[in-house]
C-alpha cells in the first residue's frame, strides 16, 4: 500500500487548519519553519540524540519523557529553556506543541510508542530496531501507510556520504557481480551497565533479557542488514545460524554470540556475526565483486577501501578503475588497498546523524518519504526476528509472501 501524502489526507478528510492543530501540526505549518521536537527516552541514545538537534535550526526540543528523573534531567539539560519534562510518555503526546518525537526507549517499547504517536498525528523518528515482534512490523506498516504523519527509521548511515558513494559505485557495476557480503560487528565486554540498586537491572540492562531486547541481531547487525539490503535491492529468501551464551555466565538471556547467513534471492549469501569477547575486525562490512572487494572499517564504519581482484585487462578498464577512486595504476594492478574518499566524510556517527535528522526536517515540512521510511525498517527489523528464531529453534527460517507491504 502506497503511503497517503498530507495533501490528499487533507483533501480527503476535509480537515480545516483548526484541524491541523489538533492533530499535532501547528508548528509545522507556522512561518518560522521549525519543527518542535520530544524525544521519548533520554537515556544514552536519547541524550545524544539531544545533543545533534541542538545543531539543527529547524529543530526546538521542547518536551522530553523518561522513566528515571536522572536521564530525563540530562535531556532537558540539552533542550530549550522553557522545555517540559515528563515521566509518563502519553503525557508529552498530549502536548498540542509537540510536533514530532523520537522514539529511543527499549525495543519492546517501540511499536505501543509509535503507534499511539501517530493516531494522535505525531510526525515520528523511531530508532531501530523499528519492532519488537513481526507482527508488530506489520501493524505498525499499516498504520504508517494510513497516515499523513512522517515516519523515518534510525538507520543513519543511509545518510553517510561514504555509504552513498558506495552505493553508487557498486550499484554501476564496477566492483562486477557480488557473490557473498561478510560482517561483522565485535567487541570485548561484558555489554553491561553498572547497577547501584538491584532493582533497577532490568530497567538498565535491558538488552540482555529477551522480555525487552532481541539482542546483538536488534541492536548491532540490524545497521549492517539495512545496508546489506538497500545496495544488493532485496531480502534475504531464507535465513539459518547459530548463537548462544557461552561466555557471559551472568543471568543474561540475549546470546553473547551470533553468527547468521542470509540467501537472497539472486543467489547472494551475507553472513551477519557479533561477538563479545574479541574486538578484532571491530565493525566491517566486505562486499566480494568478481572485479574487486570493498571493505568498510572503522570503529563504526567510517572508513573504506575498494581491493583489486585482477589486473586491468586494457587501457579502457584501467581508466574506468581510476575514475572510481582514482589510484594509481600500479596500486591498482597489485590489487592494494586504495581509500575511498568522499566530500564531507564522517568521522563519527555524529555527521551521520546529524544529516538523518536534517533529512527528517525536510520531509516533515516538505512532504517527502524519508530514505530510511517503514519499508525499510519493516524488512530489517523482520530480518532480525528471522535470524534469532533460526538461531533459538535451530531452524532456518523462510521469508513468507504475507510479509510484503
Amino acid at each position: 500500500m502506497n503511503k497517503i501524502s498530507r495533501k490528499e489526507f487533507l483533501t480527503t478528510t476535509g480537515a480545516a487548519l483548526t484541524g491541523l492543530h489538533a492533530l499535532g501540526y501547528s508548528s509545522v505549518l507556522g512561518a518560522n519553519n521549525t519543527i518542535n521536537l520530544g524525544i521519548i527516552g533520554t537515556g544514552s541514545r536519547g541524550n545524544y540524540i539531544a545533543q545533534v538537534v541542538k545543531q539543527i535550526p529547524s529543530l526546538k526540543l521542547i518536551a522530553c519523557c523518561d522513566v528515571r528523573e536522572e536521564n530525563l534531567e540530562e535531556g532537558l539539560s540539552h533542550a530549550a529553556s522553557n522545555a517540559k519534562g515528563y515521566s509518563e510518555y502519553q503525557k508529552l503526546l498530549d502536548n498540542q506543541e509537540v510536533d514530532a518525537v523520537v522514539i529511543a526507549t527499549p525495543l519492546h517499547l517501540h511499536y505501543t510508542m509509535a503507534r499511539d504517536a501517530l493516531q494522535v498525528g505525531k510526525h515520528v523518528y523511531c530508532e531501530k530496531t523499528m519492532t519488537y515482534s513481526i507482527e508488530e512490523a506489520q501493524k505498525l506498516a499499516d498504520l504508517v501507510n494510513n497516515s499523513p504523519a512522517t515516519f523515518q527509521v534510525g538507520y543513519q548511515h543511509r545518510h553517510n556520504p561514504l555509504y552513498q558513494r558506495i552505493y553508487e559505485v557498486i550499484s554501476e557495476g564496477n566492483i562486477g557481480p557480488i557473490s557473498y557480503v561478510e560482517c561483522t560487528w565485535n567487541r570485548n565486554g561484558d555489554w553491561r551497565r553498572p547497577v547501584t540498586d538491584p532493582s533497577l537491572e532490568r530497567l538498565i540492562n535491558w538488552r540482555m533479557y529477551r522480555e525487552y531486547s532481541q539482542g546483538l541481531m536488534a541492536e548491532l547487525c540490524s545497521h549492517q542488514i539495512d545496508i546489506v539490503n538497500w545496495i544488493l535491492d532485496e531480502v534475504p529468501e531464507k535465513v539459518s545460524g547459530f548463537g548462544g551464551i557461552d561466555y557471559w555466565d551472568d543471568g543474561r538471556e540475549t546470546y553473547d554470540n551470533v553468527h547468521t547467513v542470509f540467501e537472497y534471492p539472486s543467489g547472494i549469501k551475507g553472513k551477519y556475526s557479533s561477538i563479545t569477547t574479541n574486538a578484532h575486525e571491530g565493525y566491517s562490512i566486505t562486499f566480494y565483486g568478481k572485479k574487486a572487494t570493498i571493505e568498510i572499517r572503522d570503529l563504526s564504519g567510517h572508513q573504506a577501501a575498494i581491493y583489486a581482484e585482477q589486473q586491468p585487462q586494457s587501457q579502457e578498464e584501467s581508466d574506468d578503475a581510476d575514475a572510481i577512486t582514482k589510484p594509481t595504476n600500479k596500486a591498482w594492478q597489485q590489487g592494494e588497498a586504495i581509500p575511498i574518499k568522499v566530500k564531507g566524510q564522517a568521522g563519527s556517527d555524529v555527521g551521520p546523524t546529524r544529516m538523518a535528522f536534517e533529512h527528517f526536517v525536510d520531509c516533515v515540512l516538505n512532504d517527502k518519504q524519508p530514505q530510511s521510511n517503514i519499508t525499510n525498517g519493516h524488512n530489517s527489523a523482520i530480518c532480525v526476528l528471522m535470524g534469532n528464531s533460526a538461531m533459538r529453534n535451530g531452524t532456518i527460517e523462510t521469508w513468507k509472501k504475507e510479509y510484503a507491504i
